[in-house]
């Protein structure tokens, strides 16, 4: 985005009154910056208009502490070597002595360590994205600039390791540094930054501004990952060069599949599903992929379904065990053919070409998982879904589809509805943002607005968790919403497709009521395009409208609850 391009999107919120207040804090002069963050946010936020703040030149700690005394809902933090020490800028000149380069790692921890507690308490109230200092050293070292001095590579390792602490703080999230993307002498405005304290180059404020935003609002990760064997998983067709013929290992020149298997058990670690759909004998795809030398452990691939049908026959099975939307899901296939026919019968999937015999491809292929199945946070309910996913199945299989009460009653399953209000979002938003089957109106929170409403007297909330004696779901569903007087609107309740079928939004309910006092639930409800199974349980629970049902509606239509419920407060 150039700069007349930004103050082209800017004007055309002209008018509008600001519905949402973003804040940036830096040391420098924010100007073109701010211009293109502000453009970036009203293009992310599309319908929206976003007031900018910022503060004071020079005091980037006292402008952090200000973010967290403002109305805002986000913050953008851009950190310079200069806000650590000024005389690592260009704009402070106090001589370079030996004492003064000791002088400066101890202001150097000083700094950071003040700026550690400051970030702190912001990412407590709103989640804040983070850049690092992206201005070259000054030339402070003792060596020839190709070589690295000793000062240099301290100030560079303490900064890491600032970094790295922020990193493991609830609501920060830290910005890659630029590298390729923008090489020092593509950042730095020395004129501008001597004149009028900006320190940055145009393109590079832009590539600043639109990485902040990115960071912020991050896409909806995908959920699953269906991939082909042949070719794809490992190289050769296992059904003619039997089960100990196909390779990945570099000494065959099959390196890349060993890389793909290895990508496949990292995002397995991260709680993504993975299944299988090849053209094979069933029997043929489970040997081989029983190898011990297979380099993910094979019981995170399920389902596995190998047969000579469609392809798209073979996926749809699979998301039919998984529960979960098309659109959330990658699928992986080394033949052209294939893919493209399971592309025309799931037009938002993810379909995606494997090239073994072009490395750099594949390695490129990596990345794209990565952005595709990244998060900020991997969840205690990330690492269980594969477990859950094949516990509901064997749900159906002892319980039959209509799985009756009595049936729940002996699995002797607890509720826990988790009443304290979670400052820092974490898995509560996640549903919120993730969910879409049983979703009350479809609504999206940001982390700002969350920690508004957490901070709201009325404000009622409960994380709702399940476990019986077949599996652990963990947290499974969330409701939002405020008290007013006898009454609760209820702007939020979703709940994982895992947990459907174990009557958990009945207990929800109940729990609502006995939790709260309230004589009246009024649900702020929604028909979308996908939240069918809502729709289902409000009809087979009698309701005859959509809005308000009282506490003697609910107890005359609610039946039989199987399970125990723990309250946490």
């Amino acid at each position: 985005m150039t700069l007349n391009q930004a103050l082209a999107v800017i004007k055309s919120q002209k008018g509008q009154s600001p519905t949402r207040t973003h804040y940036l804090a830096c040391g420098f002069e924010p100007l073109h910056l701010a211009t293109f963050l502000r453009a970036y946010l009203l293009e992310m936020l599309a319908g929206d208009d976003v007031a900018l703040l910022h503060g004071i030149y020079g005091d980037l700690y006292g402008n952090i502490q200000a973010a967290s005394q403002s109305v805002a809902t986000e913050a953008s933090v851009v950190i310079e070597w200069s806000d650590l020490d000024p005389r690592l800028g260009l704009r402070a000149s106090r001589g370079w002595s030996a004492e003064t380069k000791t002088d400066i790692l101890q202001s150097l921890d000083s700094s950071t360590a003040k700026l550690e507690v400051a970030l702190a308490q912001l990412g407590a109230k709103m989640p804040v994205a983070i850049a690092g200092p992206s201005l070259p050293l000054p030339a402070i070292g003792n060596t020839i600039e190709l070589q690295s001095s000793v000062l240099e590579l301290e100030l560079e390792q303490r900064l890491a390791a600032f970094l790295a602490r922020l990193s493991r703080l609830s609501g920060l999230r830290i910005a890659r540094p630029p590298g390729a993307a923008a090489p020092p002498e593509d950042r730095l405005d020395s004129r501008m930054e001597l004149m009028a304290g900006f320190p940055y180059k145009l393109p590079y404020a832009s590539l600043l501004a639109r990485t902040l935003v990115a960071l912020l609002w991050q896409p909806q990760p995908k959920k699953g990952l269906i991939t082909d064997l042949d070719n794809t998983l490992w190289a050769g067709i296992v059904g003619e060069v039997g089960v100990h013929a196909v390779s990945w290992h570099q000494d065959s020149h099959t390196q890349v599949h060993a890389l793909y298997q290895q990508m496949l058990g990292h995002l397995a670690s991260m709680g993504v599903l993975l299944g299988v759909s090849s053209k094979n004998e069933q029997s043929v795809a489970e040997s081989a992929l029983a190898r011990k030398d297979l380099l993910l452990d094979a019981k995170c691939m399920y389902p596995v379904i190998a047969n000579w049908g469609a392809k798209s026959v073979s996926v749809a099975r699979i998301l039919q065990t998984w529960n979960i939307s098309e659109d959330s899901v990658v699928f992986i296939d080394d033949s052209l053919t294939e893919i493209e026919e399971v592309r025309q019968a799931f037009p938002l999937m993810t379909c995606i070409l494997f090239t073994g015999n072009d490395p750099a491809k594949s390695v490129k292929l990596f990345s794209q998982l990565r952005n595709y199945f990244g998060k900020p946070l991997v969840t205690e309910e990330d690492l269980l879904r594969q477990t859950s996913i094949r516990a509901s199945a064997e749900l159906r299989e002892l319980g039959g589809e209509g799985v009756n009460p009595e049936f729940l009653g002996s699995l002797a399953g607890t509720i826990t509805m988790d009443w304290r209000r979670e400052p820092g979002a974490g898995r509560a938003l996640e549903l919120i943002n993730k969910t879409n089957q049983f979703n009350l109106n479809g609504q999206r929170l940001s982390e700002g607005q969350w920690q508004q409403m957490m901070e709201d007297e009325q404000c009622v909330c409960a994380v709702v968790s399940y476990q019986d004696r077949l599996t652990s779901l963990g947290r499974v569903a969330v409701v939002l919403g405020s008290r007013r007087g006898k009454s609760l609107q209820l702007q939020y309740w979703v709940m994982s497709c895992r947990a459907f079928s174990r009557r958990i939004e009945h207990h929800t309910i109940a729990a609502l009521y006995d939790q709260t006092g309230v004589e009246e639930i009024d649900f702020d409800m929604k028909e979308t395009e996908r939240n069918q199974p809502l729709m289902k349980f409000f009809n087979e629970l009698g309701m005859q409208h959509y809005g308000a049902l009282s506490r003697a509606e609910f107890a005359a239509l609610c039946g039989p609850l199987p399970h125990a419920t723990h309250n946490v407060s």
